[in-house]
């Protein structure tokens, strides 16, 4: 299962936490559908705002992403807005290989 933990401060974010894996139904290490599609979300997210100088160096190990944002802003907050739906379309299809927490089940 993946596990994508949001954390906030107030009604901002603050960090995101993504772990483990999808099952090998839907593919073995490398070629695994589900963990591509969560991957490609979650690094864009955290390399968009690397870029930006919005957060701090992430922890990186296989199955692994954190990172903690530097400052609160609009850009921070649409940029996970727009992550947080592409994440929740994915559990919506898949709701027994991904769990979202920290997330409001409506809304962001």
């Amino acid at each position: 299962m993946i596990r994508i933990r949001i954390t906030r401060t107030g009604e901002f974010y603050s960090s995101l936490e993504s772990e483990g894996h999808s099952s090998v139904s839907f593919g073995k290490k490398g070629e695994n559908l589900l963990c591509s599609a969560v991957s490609v979300l979650v690094q864009t997210l955290y390399l968009y705002l690397l870029q930006s100088g919005k957060t701090k160096p992430a922890e990186v190990r296989d199955g692994y992403l954190r990172f903690e944002v530097l400052e609160q802003d609009v850009l921070i907050q649409n940029s996970f807005d727009l992550v947080l739906s592409g994440l929740k379309n994915l559990k919506n299809q898949y709701p027994t290989e991904i769990e979202l927490i920290g997330v409001p089940e409506n809304g962001t």
